[in-house]
């Protein structure tokens, strides 16, 4: 395979998240269960942006994710924006004109069932009142197929908090949940510290993520950084996507987090959006990241996550491809672990908070132990679990 070939391949890629294909604009091989569905996210089209230097085609990217969105098969049940649907201006009524194109282009997509919420440049200049004027409530709740998903509004504030009104909303709406109930978040920014030097955080966002914590299964879609970022903030597992107008650095990389300059050479680089297919036997996430011009090649690396606690791997059986890389990605729900797979010749640790990535490409067929070696016995033996890999 040529470089130039691979760098194609990169460039349209899809990062699947759980065993699965990318999916493509065709109908899958398998059909989904009863219940399971799936959601679009798209993140921070910056409506009514300027700046050729950074995106010299700002209507394009947004028509483009369209009409891929609307030959998805299946077609998604609910589309959610997460934010910074306009870009931001001082000016009241070139707000009002700027979100009243925003809403009339999305009206473009097939499915009229569509999520909202604020992003900073949509609602910090007046605390989300044109938002609310024009498309309703900036945090709420709704359930569909079984699973409760919650809106947060971390936007509208001058200093982007949730602020104590919101957080008190937020308790009571979480004490009607058991402890295992499927719980999905959308929020804006991120809840956690992710790089505060740059406002990539709330600055009460510990307190809602002390709320949530409690709850086993708990997955946060975010956006504002304009690009992908998966992290674990405890058991809370959150999801940043792609931005729909520019690209930020990743965070630390530059002194400032200025868009980055358009590519001509590689035009509509890192913009994009997700599907999320929601999958409840076993309960799971699918993740397919998409380019905005929709060409999705086969993932590069399949990517299968795995939870850590005392005393064992979840899931614990795992089955794999021979030959294909495939990444692991392993958190702890608890204390220190490890995983350590002699007969494939990997090991590494797994902190508390943070997310260990480990590259696997089985070279054979067979079964392969791996195991915890750090505080790993209990009575009933060795917290392990089998790789299996299949021709």
């Amino acid at each position: 395979m040529s470089g130039q070939t691979r760098m194609i391949l990169a460039m349209f890629a899809a990062l699947v998240f759980v065993l699965g294909n990318g999916l493509g604009v065709r109908a899958e091989e398998s059909q989904p269960g009863q219940d399971d569905f799936s959601f679009v996210q798209l993140s921070d089209t910056h409506w009514g942006f300027d700046d050729p230097k950074i995106n010299p085609h700002p209507e394009d990217p947004l028509s483009k994710a369209i009409d891929v969105i609307n030959r998805l098969n299946p077609q998604p049940d609910f589309i959610v924006l997460t934010g910074d649907l306009t870009h931001k201006t001082d000016n009241a009524e070139e707000r009002r004109i700027r979100m009243n194109k925003l809403l009339e282009k999305v009206r473009l997509l097939n499915v009229k069932n569509i999520k909202f919420i604020p992003g900073e440049d949509d609602a910090g200049s007046d605390n989300g009142e044109t938002f609310k004027e024009m498309v309703g409530a900036t945090h709420y709740a709704f359930d569909h197929q079984g699973v409760h998903f919650i809106v947060l509004d971390n936007a509208s504030n001058s200093d982007s908090s949730l602020g104590d009104e919101q957080l008190k909303w937020l308790a009571g709406t979480l004490q009607k949940f058991n402890s295992d109930s499927r719980i999905v978040v959308f929020v804006h920014r991120p809840l956690f510290d992710l790089y505060p030097r740059w406002g990539w955080q709330t600055p009460d966002g510990s307190k809602a993520l002390d709320l949530l914590t409690p709850y086993k299964n708990v997955t946060v879609f975010y956006g504002h950084i304009h690009q992908v970022d998966h992290s674990m903030s405890g058991p809370v597992a959150m999801h940043a996507a792609k931005g729909m107008m520019y690209v930020y650095p990743a965070a630390g990389s530059a002194l400032t987090n200025a868009p980055v300059p358009w590519n001509p050479d590689l035009p509509y680089d890192g913009l994009g959006f997700r599907n999320v297919k929601v999958r409840f036997n076993p309960d799971e996430y699918k993740i397919t990241e998409y380019p905005v011009t929709g060409l999705v090649a086969e993932p590069l690396e399949h990517v299968i996550q795995i939870t850590a606690r005392r005393y064992a791997f979840d899931p614990s059986e795992i089955k794999i491809k021979m030959g294909v890389p495939v990444v692991l990605e392993l958190t702890s729900l608890d204390v220190k672990h490890s995983f350590n797979c002699p007969d494939l010749g990997v090991r590494d640790e797994i902190v508390p908070g943070k997310v260990t990535r480990i590259r696997v490409q089985a070279p054979r067929g067979g079964m392969f132990v791996f195991k915890s070696d750090i505080d790993s016995l209990t009575e009933q033996g060795e917290m392990q679990g089998r790789i299996t890999v299949v021709r």
